[in-house]
């Protein structure tokens, strides 16, 4: 659940204009999850921020918008990772792309995939409700 609402925060807090696609957005480029981990946490404060929550590793790379999630070591599908792309059309809907390296077994990639997958349609959805709420303005 707090992985979600980080998730959540990240994409609220994106600028509404559009946002262009990342380089490689469909695939991981390194060649497995520790490699990717090790050089993704040496970029912390050069404009990514590493976190870390309930034993997770959280990397949010904001210029690209891009969010990292690395399994803890007593989760079913370690090590994993999953990256997350929010894209903002210039209509302003929301979409996610998700890619992953998974060195678990194929069912337990699987079954993380589909949870990961379960919270980019509630991140799409909130970020849908965000929009229809009337703007408050305040009075003179």
């Amino acid at each position: 659940m707090r992985l979600l609402l980080v998730t959540t925060a990240f994409v609220l807090a994106l600028p509404t204009y559009a946002q262009s696609p990342a380089a490689g957005a469909t695939r991981i480029e390194y060649p497995s999850v520790a490699a990717a981990l090790k050089e993704l946490e040496a970029r912390d404060e050069n404009g990514t921020v590493v976190t870390h929550s309930d034993g997770w590793t959280i990397i949010n790379e904001p210029l690209a918008s891009s969010q990292w999630s690395f399994t803890p070591p007593d989760h079913y599908a370690y090590p994993a990772v999953v990256r997350r792309v929010i894209k903002r059309s210039p209509s302003g809907t929301v979409s996610v792309e998700t890619a992953s390296l998974c060195e678990s077994s194929e069912a337990a990639c699987s079954k993380l995939l589909a949870e990961f997958a379960t919270m980019n349609e509630r991140i799409t959805q909130a970020v849908k409700a965000k929009g229809r709420q009337p703007s408050t303005v305040p009075p003179n």
